[in-house]
């Protein structure tokens, strides 16, 4: 049996032809509203699922003040302290020594493979991945850190503020053509959390080469698996023409006869995946896109919080 990367990244997938830009364009328009408001929704889940990132209160040393930055959350501000400021209209913000705003950078694979479902009653893992790094980026702005893309025309930029949701589904909506297979990790600032999310439909080099790179960097690395059902387990029968998103054309018989055989493949690229990333202390969580994928974002929202 081939290996089971090149099998499921050239899974059935009939000829869609291809869309102008204008329908593109306003599929877009469509799309963005939609996107950010169930994103929104998400988050507000995330935030009363757990306790944000950030651990302020008693028993942390009080740091410095600081000036408050614009689109921070009112209530960070310290009033006492800004009213009695030289410095007219000048607010401040008491710092505690654990309580400095965080950046979270979010790749979302943009390769073509992603863009594929086994039922149109289902998202494309593309729909659910971006889906979930807009709900990651609104959790984080939400409790004031700063949240950042490394696709698209705000690639590298970790920006504030609960109003630039939009902006950064917009640039998730639109990546850049010829996008690297790889996060840009030369964008990605230091002491961050990166979260990474794809199908992970790589051969074993590439997913060690990759980790290897981001453990290279001081950032803390989370990998989140979004497949889609009818990846985990072959369930169909007869003689089936696979044509992948990505090239390549690959004709099976007797479907039926290799799903035994397909599922331990899959099982065992599934289990090194989880191994590699559990070698350089990343997490790696995984996604069914049949699921909903609030408890695996909650998984991944608990452990970006950790260490904090």
């Amino acid at each position: 049996m081939k290996n089971p990367s090149d099998t499921l990244r050239s899974f059935f997938h009939r000829n869609r032809g291809t869309a102008s830009s204008a329908p593109a364009v306003q599929a877009e328009s469509l799309a963005l509203p939609a996107l950010v408001l169930e994103a929104e929704k998400i988050a507000a889940s995330l935030q009363s699922g757990v306790h944000g990132r950030r651990r302020s209160g008693p028993g942390e040393d009080f740091w410095q003040f600081r000036p408050y930055h614009a689109g921070e959350p009112a209530t960070s501000i310290d009033w006492r302290q800004s009213a009695r400021s030289p410095v007219g209209d000048m607010f401040w913000v008491r710092e505690r020594e654990r309580e400095n705003a965080q950046s979270l950078m979010l790749w979302c694979d943009p390769s073509p493979s992603m863009q594929w479902c086994s039922s149109d009653s289902l998202p494309t893992k593309a729909e659910r991945a971006q889906l979930c790094t807009l709900a990651l980026a609104s959790a984080a702005l939400r409790s004031g850190e700063r949240a950042g893309l490394l696709t698209g025309i705000e690639a590298g930029r970790a920006l504030a503020g609960r109003q630039v949701l939009p902006r950064l589904a917009a640039s998730l909506l639109r990546p850049d053509a010829g996008e690297p297979e790889f996060p840009r990790m030369a964008l990605v600032p230091a002491r961050s959390d990166l979260v990474v999310i794809s199908d992970f439909l790589w051969d074993e080099e590439r997913i060690d080469t990759f980790l290897k790179t981001c453990a290279s960097r001081p950032v803390r690395t989370h990998l989140l698996c979004i497949l889609d059902p009818a990846e985990r387990e072959l369930k169909r029968s007869g003689r089936i023409r696979f044509e992948g998103l990505e090239g390549g054309v690959l004709t099976l018989p007797a479907m039926e006869s290799l799903g035994a055989a397909y599922e331990q493949a899959m099982n065992a690229h599934l289990a090194a995946l989880k191994q590699s990333a559990a070698s350089l202390h990343a997490d790696c969580i995984m996604h069914d896109t049949s699921q909903n994928p609030l408890p695996a974002l909650l998984a991944l929202h608990m452990a970006l919080g950790g260490g904090r």
